[in-house]
């Protein structure tokens, strides 16, 4: 971790802000990048915790910023339940429900076995799995694609649903897919918003519960470590870690602010082209070595 310059630590927060939530894995971009850059740091460093810590609090930052209101009557919507000793008594109440029925899965999965799949950080040999992860994510967005038009044909535009209308199991479905993105390469909002896809929502809509559905799953992720923010060691990188954690909260501000305007009359094809084609040039060169 001490390896890192302070432009690399910020293109780092960069990339984590962007691909993040764009639909290209921001694991997937970092180990790639770490392997063709020959960048040198350890997934178990302690400094490096801190640093990953401080830009997921970022980026979950961004999510509750830039969906502020829609969250407010979330919050609220979860103190009616309470009150009311009833889960589901509005449309309110129904959509923050099914966050709580598309988060368990993920969350529960992503404790107990995340810790296996820091092996693509620190093994090289296994980088260019990675790679073809990537390639398997693009191949995943290309049939959310072929899917969509189809149901296209079948129904008209306007019978789409909105994310309020999924049923409690389609919800656990779509937020369930989100498990595959434990593998470097895979992105969390790609398959989510494919499973979305598949669940009947239009894009946009499959973008913003992919988002809300993101937000406690990265946002855990760093509270869960945020004890190692406050350990002495932790200051001794500071200087590249706040910057950092600054170019990850903007550039996913960004990213949040463009997809949800992209996803309003657009596909996900361009991102499953880049996927392919980065993966592909990043295996090619990986096997090499």
């Amino acid at each position: 971790m001490t390896h890192l310059a302070l432009w690399q630590a910020i293109l780092l927060g960069i990339l984590q802000g962007v691909s993040e939530l764009f639909p290209v894995s921001s694991l997937g971009q970092i180990i790639v990048a770490k392997a063709l850059l020959h960048w040198h740091f350890n997934a178990h460093n302690k400094h490096f915790l801190s640093f990953v810590v401080a830009l997921h609090l970022a980026t979950a930052l961004a999510l509750v910023v830039y969906f502020w209101k829609q969250w407010k009557i979330v919050l609220v919507a979860y103190w009616g339940s309470v009150k009311r000793r009833r889960f589901v008594y509005d449309e309110a109440s129904k959509f923050a429900w099914l966050l709580v029925a598309g988060t368990l899965v993920v969350g529960a999965v992503g404790l107990a076995f995340k810790k296996k799949f820091t092996l693509f950080f620190d093994d090289s040999r296994y980088y260019w799995m990675v790679a073809l992860f990537l390639i398997i994510n693009g191949g995943v967005m290309f049939l959310g694609d072929y899917m969509k038009k189809l149901a296209v044909r079948k129904a008209a535009q306007g019978q789409q649903k909105r994310a309020e209308d999924l049923t409690f199991p389609a919800a656990t479905l779509v937020g369930a897919s989100q498990t595959f993105a434990l593998f470097p390469g895979i992105s969390r909002s790609g398959v989510a918003i494919v499973g979305g896809i598949l669940a009947g929502l239009s894009y946009e809509e499959a973008c913003r519960f992919a988002f809300m559905l993101a937000t406690p799953v990265i946002g855990a992720a760093g509270l869960l470590k945020l004890p190692a923010l406050f350990k002495p060691e932790a200051r001794a990188i500071l200087g590249i870690t706040i910057p950092a954690a600054l170019a990850a909260g903007i550039t996913a501000y960004l990213s949040i602010k463009f997809l949800m305007i992209y996803f309003e009359t657009r596909r996900l094809t361009p991102f499953a082209i880049y996927c392919v084609v980065i993966g592909a040039i990043a295996m090619a060169l990986l096997l090499k070595h």
